[in-house]
């Protein structure tokens, strides 16, 4: 039996579903023909199917090491490698060995690539390059119509409409379709597609998600959530069950999360994904000891995000130490993440611990420093936000209470006025950094004193009302920031609305625990702070507060 044999009988296992023999044959295979550059490939399909990346990134690699010319390997490595979110390592691999490549596929990856690294006009670049060989290349179409969304193109509508002529089947394509109609003003036509797509997949989560955010964005707090419950009695399955709780969670509503997710534990008792969002959803709606009752019965530690949530709900109900212990730990591993040093934080504030002031104490980690603009330039940026601000909404499961936020990443979009506002924000960035104490490779901001810093994301967001915005953190940041292009009267009261506070934990962790830093918030400052730090602003009254915000991090 040679190899292409045993990968042509293992994938017909597969398809079979008998996913175990096909495991046992692809093994052997492997074991057979290690220097078989097609096996290790089809063998990492097969892994990749399975979820198991990083076995599957081995063998595609090993592939690529046999037969340095095996295209398929090169973009099977990529796809993966952008499913599991290392779209840097992507760009590296396409561009080492392959920029010379004639197939319209490899420069819709690298398209698809640069796109998610930011890298938006070598994107477009090489989207147009791809539709210059074979014009009607689905993964162009679809990634240069993505590419367009981001960047408040206004031919976002136009490509999306071409790439669904090629692509009619497509529901993410329609849903993303939808969501450029919303950005270009068309409401009423947006929320037909919506309606639309919960009728024809009335089991897609996705699709449900968003009619049902649409709704609550435009007002409708009543029947926002008809359609879900409609489809949860039809279509019950663990992913609707959590897309609704989700939803509910994301406008403060986590009583009724927590009772849409004890609904579903009870179908499934053992998913362990509905057990974790049920504990969170009953601590944040007040019932700690509940939620601390199932985390005890269902212990996982070990798991960052099951340990994350259970310490901040220890914290809540007041077992400090506890708490401490396993967030101390899980900092000394690869799993640290900004939570877990943010809660950590908290942790040591409550019991007078010294490490605090490390952490966030020293000076030069918490800077306001000014723009350097003048008032017309100051005023070009601000009604450049205020058209953006037109077609932005109010969002679903951010901290924004009462205002509007920008979707995509503000500094994707093309207008002159953001270029020069991110260039200036580029600079203020390296006076910050001139700024911050020696390096040290313990903190979980100065390690990175000395590395290549990148803004990853961005936005604005505009208060209204009686707005603020809910203490929180970024967690996929290494610094955050705001800064001001609007603000009411009435921020001229010493410590009044409309105030910067950081360092107050959520007010439903019950620490109270006082503001660190308070800051009043000056048209033309940029305010920047370790994203290991929670923030939120004081409720204004009356005008409004916009911002623009983006969070740095560091390349590793």
């Amino acid at each position: 039996m040679n190899s292409a044999t045993i990968a042509q009988e293992a994938a017909a296992l597969a398809s079979q579903g008998n996913n175990e023999g096909a495991d046992i044959l692809y093994s052997k295979g492997l074991a057979l023909f290690p220097n078989d550059a097609r096996l290790a490939n089809s063998v990492g399909n097969f892994y990749a199917r399975a979820g198991r990346n990083e076995e599957a990134l081995d063998l595609f690699t090993r592939a690529l090491q046999l037969d340095t010319s095996l295209e398929e390997a090169a973009f099977n490595k990529v796809i993966l490698l952008l499913r599991i979110g290392r779209p840097q390592e992507a760009v590296r691999l396409l561009t080492d060995g392959w920029t010379g490549s004639t197939n319209a596929k490899y420069w819709a990856l690298r398209g698809n690539a640069e796109r998610l690294s930011d890298d938006f006009s070598a994107a477009s670049s090489s989207y147009m390059r791809s539709l210059t060989i074979d014009p009607i290349d689905a993964r162009a179409l679809a990634g240069r119509a993505r590419l367009a969304l981001e960047c408040g193109d206004e031919k976002a509508v136009v490509f999306y409409e071409e790439a669904l002529a090629h692509s009619p089947g497509n529901p993410k394509l329609f849903l993303d379709y939808t969501q450029a109609l919303v950005a270009a003003g068309r409401q009423g036509e947006a929320l037909e597609c919506a309606t639309a797509l919960v009728e024809q997949l009335p089991a897609w989560v996705e699709g449900h998600s968003l009619y049902a955010e649409m709704l609550w964005s435009s007002g409708n707090e009543t029947q926002f959530g008809s359609r879900f419950e409609k489809a949860l009695l039809a279509h019950p399955s663990p992913d609707l069950f959590l897309g609704w709780a989700h939803i509910l969670s994301g406008v403060d509503r986590f009583a009724e999360a927590a009772g849409v997710l004890r609904r579903a534990h009870q179908k499934w008792p053992h998913n362990p994904t509905i057990l974790l969002h049920l504990c969170i959803a009953l601590g944040e709606a007040g019932m700690g000891s509940d939620a601390e009752r199932l985390f005890s019965q269902f212990d996982q530690h070990g798991s960052p995000e099951w340990d994350i949530a259970r310490c901040r709900n220890l914290i809540r109900i007041g077992l400090v130490d506890q708490a401490e212990s396993r967030l101390f730990d899980l900092t000394k591993t690869e799993m640290a993440d900004v939570s877990a040093w943010s809660l950590l934080d908290i942790c040591w504030r409550l019991k007078g611990d010294a490490r605090h002031e490390w952490l966030h104490g020293q000076a030069g980690l918490v800077r306001q420093i000014a723009l350097p603009f003048g008032f017309d330039e100051l005023a070009a940026v601000q009604q450049c936000l205020f058209k953006v601000h037109e077609t932005s909404a109010p969002p679903v499961g951010q901290s924004v209470k009462s205002g509007s936020q920008t979707k995509g990443a503000l500094f994707a979009r093309r207008e002159p006025e953001l270029t020069r506002l991110k260039t200036a924000l580029l600079d203020i960035l390296e006076e910050y950094r001139a700024g911050l104490p020696k390096q040290d490779p313990l903190h979980p901001l100065l390690s990175m004193r000395e590395a290549t810093w990148g803004i990853t994301s961005s936005w604005s967001i505009r208060l209204c009302g009686r707005g603020n915005h809910a203490p929180h953190i970024h967690p996929k940041g290494l610094i955050s920031s705001a800064c001001y292009f609007e603000v009411p009267a009435e921020v001229s009261q010493q410590g009044g609305p409309g105030w910067l506070d950081l360092g107050a934990p959520p007010t439903n962790l019950e620490t109270g625990l006082p503001a660190l830093f308070s800051f009043q918030p000056t048209v033309g400052d940029c305010i920047l702070f370790p994203s290991t730090m929670f923030h939120g602003t004081r409720p204004i009254s009356q005008g409004n507060r916009m911002t623009v915000a983006f969070d740095v991090t560091a390349a590793r």
